[in-house]
């Protein structure tokens, strides 16, 4: 089977190959995932593994960091990483102590590799990444490993059901699964997990909004008295139809502003011809801080990290991903500042965040551009609605937050077995 699946393997990613050249996703580090390690210092005391996908997981686990450097301080904490936003992410909210690398291929040669040059006590990998021969290894090195803030999205489900037969058995070598959801919970129970190895602890990204993580904003956007609508994490398709919305509420709210913060920030010259080509003036966030807004100007945000402070100076939030494209993004942060959202109709992967939400009538979910239109100049024109939003938004992350300390707690079980 391992064989069979290295192969396979192999051959997904020569078909990958021209994919990531063509995204320019392939980078100067890419060759550390084969197993090349030569910028891991060596540490003689086991090391605290932790992997998280991308910007929005490694954001996840900052506070969760914070406990573990605490309570293990005798551990070094290594945080992998696959997309190169994550990594720059993560070296932000790292310690000099941690050390941050990209994750392995799911190679046996290069997991190994890996896992040598680590020497884990513990892998906790956020959310859920079933990587077969990497769970393996660390198995067979008795490496004790925990699943955490675990989500599986409906598109996942399908592929992991699909494969159940090579799945199931390596389910078997997690100690202990923290699920997001009951539903979550049903899914990886059905893809072979044992019961007695989950538990609904909760989602952690309604634990990750803390007042100072926020950056500094350029003087010409916080002493604007002018109102904001920002649309953040956006994606192909969404920033025309926000442009077109603007222009035409624009002509009732004069003092309205547009800020567009794409969910991948290489995409903002493309976004910058696009706010010309609508007749806007557009500025670069990274080039406002000797520069004065007028009523033409749309900003473009090209920097990782600010888009939590440009949502708590926000009138009305967008929270992209869920107009064009499907799957959605983090409605959390802009709740946590009490701002009134709006978003599209495809919230698959935020199902059971999205679902709470609604139910509290603490968000506006529209089926379209005609409804959004309409939704935003509602919300515009009615500074009490907004309120009532923002307030119940911000009610409903109070209920639920929590699960950051419940997985923590999950995890010092976990070591103190292993250290018996």
């Amino acid at each position: 089977m391992t064989i069979l699946y290295n192969l396979a393997f192999f051959i997904f990613s020569i078909v990958y190959l021209p994919y990531l050249l063509i995204k320019r996703k392939w980078h100067k580090d890419f060759s550390m995932r084969f197993g090349f390690l030569k910028d891991l210092e060596t540490s003689s005391a086991p090391r605290i593994w932790i992997h998280a996908v991308s910007v929005g997981e490694v954001v996840v686990i900052k506070n969760l960091l914070d406990e573990i450097r605490q309570r293990y301080p005798e551990n070094p904490i290594v945080i992998s990483v696959v997309t190169q936003t994550g990594f720059e992410m993560a070296q932000k909210i790292s310690s000099q102590e941690d050390q941050v690398i990209y994750a392995p291929l799911d190679f046996s040669l290069s997991v190994r590799r890996y896992i040598d040059a680590i020497n884990p006590r513990i892998y906790i990998n956020a959310e859920t990444e079933i990587w077969p021969n990497l769970l393996t290894q660390l198995h067979r090195r008795g490496v004790p490993i925990v699943q955490i803030n675990g989500r599986i999205s409906d598109r996942a489900f399908k592929g992991y059901r699909f494969l159940k037969s090579a799945i199931s058995p390596v389910l078997n070598y997690i100690s202990f699964f923290c699920m997001q959801s009951d539903l979550d919970a049903s899914r990886i129970k059905e893809l072979g997990a044992s019961q007695k190895r989950i538990e609904v602890v909760g989602n952690m990204k309604f634990d990750d909004i803390l007042d100072s993580n926020q950056k500094e904003l350029p003087n010409s956007i916080v002493d604007d008295i002018e109102e904001f609508f920002v649309a953040g994490s956006t994606h192909p398709g969404e920033e025309e139809i926000i442009l077109d919305i603007f222009k035409k509420t624009k002509s009732r709210f004069e003092n309205l502003r547009l800020i567009i913060a794409p969910r991948h920030p290489e995409r903002a010259n493309e976004i910058v011809e696009l706010v010309q080509r609508k007749g806007f003036r557009a500025v670069k966030f990274s080039q406002m801080y000797d520069l004065i807004m007028d009523q033409e100007t749309v900003v473009v945000v090209d920097t990782i990290g600010h888009l939590r402070s440009l949502y708590r100076l926000a009138k009305v939030v967008f929270v992209g991903k869920s107009l064009t494209v499907q799957g959605g993004h983090n409605i959390i942060e802009p709740a946590y500042f009490e701002k009134p959202i709006i978003i599209g109709p495809y919230m698959q992967n935020f199902k059971d965040i999205t679902a709470l939400f609604l139910q509290n009538n603490a968000i506006v979910q529209v089926k379209d551009k005609k409804e959004f239109g309409k939704e935003l100049e509602h919300l515009l024109g009615d500074s009490v609605l907004c309120e009532e939003l923002g307030v119940r938004a911000r009610e409903v992350i109070e209920q639920y937050r929590g699960a950051s300390e419940k997985t923590f707690d999950m995890i010092s079980i976990i070591l103190s077995k292993a250290k018996e």
